[in-house]
């Protein structure tokens, strides 16, 4: 399938993603070959550990010279690497991203995402503050025009609500967010008033209130919870569709219900390695009960760049007989 993506573009967005690392591994990894960066998925400086990068195929190391090696190097980060690319990634003001440090992510400009991992500072059950801060975990953003063509296919074809199931780096963001772009694009034809709730910042990436990935002509309800913001948007923005990532906690579900009451069609991800494995849990037969998804797509590791997948209707489901005496 040929997605609207060059070697150059894949290129920049890396090299836009490492301009929130220090001097030490910025210029290092500047040196990596363009056919090498395209492919990288994730950067991860761990403290006292090899710097590593995360391609489809493997996890590899990075020399001095900017080679790539399945081997551990010398390249390794100390707590002062760690601490300096904090204050980067933070524009020198730790405490303003203090929110976004709790939650253990930060959107970065060119809609990257730092993970950070450390020592939980909790306040009850909830998490005030993570301090000791060890690894940090740069999820490089990529866009895959075209990528959910054939999914809008099917979806357009016979429109309901629809499901995105699929293990992890399936590409169910990526294929959302086309999803958004490809339903809101009033050049296309399918003009839909459309609105993400993005309660993670993973699906339009905003940065300072500015998508920083190309959403279309949708409303973004960026940080919301998912359940609050399925009903903003249902009560202030009349939406045709509502796009979401990751659903499946006992409190969206009367969201989606509403959702559905007020005429809008839900699409969202949820993670699942198969059918079987999805229909055990608890929160997603519970929307299946209430006709929240009548489509169900399954992706495979390498769907984003093939766009292949498996599409299922609910009817498809019990023909199949993968229905279990607790699904109703």
């Amino acid at each position: 399938m040929n997605f609207n993506l060059n070697l150059q573009d894949k290129a920049k967005g890396f090299d836009s993603a490492i301009l929130c690392l220090n001097k030490k591994f910025r210029c290092i990894l500047e040196k990596l070959e363009p056919a090498t960066k395209q492919v990288i998925q994730e950067i991860r400086i761990r403290v006292n550990k090899n710097l590593s990068i995360v391609c489809p195929d493997s996890i590899y190391f990075i020399s001095h010279d900017g080679k790539i090696s399945s081997k551990e190097t010398l390249l390794y980060a100390v707590p002062s690497d760690i601490a300096d690319i904090i204050k980067i990634i933070c524009s020198y003001s730790v405490y303003s991203y203090q929110n976004q440090i709790k939650n253990g992510f930060i959107t970065l400009k060119g809609g990257h995402r730092a993970g950070i991992c450390g020592t939980a500072v909790t306040n009850g059950t909830e998490i005030s503050n993570i301090r000791d801060i060890s690894s940090i975990n740069i999820r490089i953003a990529k866009e895959i025009k075209g990528c959910s063509e054939k999914i809008l296919e099917k979806i357009t074809f016979n429109p309901k609500g629809t499901l995105i199931a699929g293990p992890p780096s399936s590409g169910k963001t990526t294929i959302l967010r086309d999803i958004a772009r490809n339903l809101s694009d009033m050049k296309n034809g399918r003009t839909k008033k459309v609105s993400v709730i993005d309660e993670r910042g993973e699906i339009a990436a905003v940065y300072r209130g500015i998508p920083q990935v190309d959403i279309g002509m949708c409303d973004v309800l960026s940080g919301y919870p998912k359940g609050i913001g399925i009903l903003q948007a249902v009560r202030v923005l009349s939406p045709d569709i509502v796009i979401c990532d990751e659903i499946g906690l006992v409190s969206e579900i009367s969201a989606v219900e509403e959702g559905l009451n007020a005429g809008a069609e839900i699409i969202a991800s949820v993670h699942s390695g198969d059918i079987n494995n999805l229909l055990k849990r608890k929160q997603i037969k519970s929307l299946l009960s209430i006709g929240a998804f009548q489509n169900i797509i399954l992706l495979n590791d390498k769907s984003k760049y093939t766009g292949d997948f498996e599409f299922l209707k609910m009817e498809d489901l019990y023909a199949k007989n993968c229905r279990n005496s607790d699904f109703n």
